[in-house]
């Protein structure tokens, strides 16, 4: 029989990544967001795709979806309120109010498992030495982290006797198809250096030189498809690749791949420890795509004129 997943948030980078996986896995996925772009949409072919704000739709939208075996929310705000012209609370309320949302649908359908994707952002510059493991606790403070932070703690206990839960922190994430949107504004410092280094400008390196846990996204349907074998767990779970790289690493890298770019020393920039992996037997041998593999694919693909 095949299964069926949902996945909220699916018109962003992330949770578009992990849409294609779990379809190439086989599964029959239903993907949600507000907006679906046009390049989203031909990625996804195949994948039944619903334009709807999760924040204000009624039941009778969820209800007439296919019954999911696994509900995946991936749906955030990761732009500041600032940038989006919102204020603090209303930024805590586009990411709390489709949380409630998928709650109270998941314990209507009671689906086989709920995974929660939360994000090292709930930790501070001052949270773990030298790095951050899953039994840290997180202290920052902002609208984001705050949202963020609320979800793993309401999750397991808003689910507990529904289905199982997992609750998956992501840190830094890199791959094909990143681009801005709305809800995110940015996007990743890797990238930014590619794109400097591709039209020859300079790349910039912050003199404190950071140590971060980048991630292949095309890695996480995988990770999580081994995941969801394995025993729901209430306590999150630190999904990264196991090998921090400092930045000076990446700028160079990526300078092999395009010649004569330079690299300019700047001041200091704000920073947190990486994330340290989970130790959970799902992901015992798995396989993490290496920073050099993932960067060749960035830099030798073509990219629009």
């Amino acid at each position: 029989m095949t299964q069926a997943v949902l996945i909220t948030g699916a018109g962003g980078f992330v949770a578009s990544h992990i849409a294609a996986g779990f379809a190439a896995a086989g599964y029959q996925v239903t993907a949600i967001d507000r907006v679906f772009d046009a390049p989203t949409r031909a990625r996804l072919g195949g994948v039944r795709l619903v334009e709807v704000d999760l924040s204000a739709c009624g039941a009778d939208i969820l209800s007439a979806l296919p019954r999911p075996t696994v509900i995946i929310h991936g749906a955030a705000l990761t732009t500041s309120p600032e940038a989006l012209g919102i204020t603090m609370a209303e930024h805590v309320a586009g990411n709390t109010l489709p949380l409630i949302a998928m709650l109270r649908y998941a314990a209507g359908v009671r689906p086989k498992a709920f995974v929660y994707l939360s994000s090292s952002g709930v930790f501070s510059g001052s949270d773990g030495s030298p790095d951050l493991t899953d039994t840290d606790l997180p202290t920052a403070q902002g609208p984001y982290s705050a949202a963020k932070r609320a979800g793993e703690n309401i999750v397991p206990g808003a689910l507990a006797g529904v289905c199982e839960t997992h609750i998956l922190r992501l840190g830094y994430l890199y791959g094909p198809a990143e681009t801005t949107r709305p809800t995110r504004q940015n996007v990743s410092q890797l990238l930014d250096w590619i794109g400097a280094a591709r039209y020859g400008r300079p790349i910039r390196l912050a003199a404190n030189d950071p140590c971060r846990d980048w991630t292949w996204v095309p890695d996480l349907p995988r990770a999580i498809l081994r995941i969801l074998d394995g025993p729901g767990r209430s306590a999150p779970v630190h999904l990264c690749q196991p090998q921090p790289v400092h930045d000076s690493e990446l700028v160079r890298l990526i300078a092999g791949h395009f010649p004569g770019t330079q690299i300019v020393t700047t001041g200091v920039v704000p920073t947190k420890a990486p994330m340290r992996p989970s130790t959970i037997p799902a992901l015992n041998g798995f396989r993490w795509t290496g920073i050099a593999e993932g960067l060749d694919v960035l830099c030798t693909q073509k990219v629009a004129a």
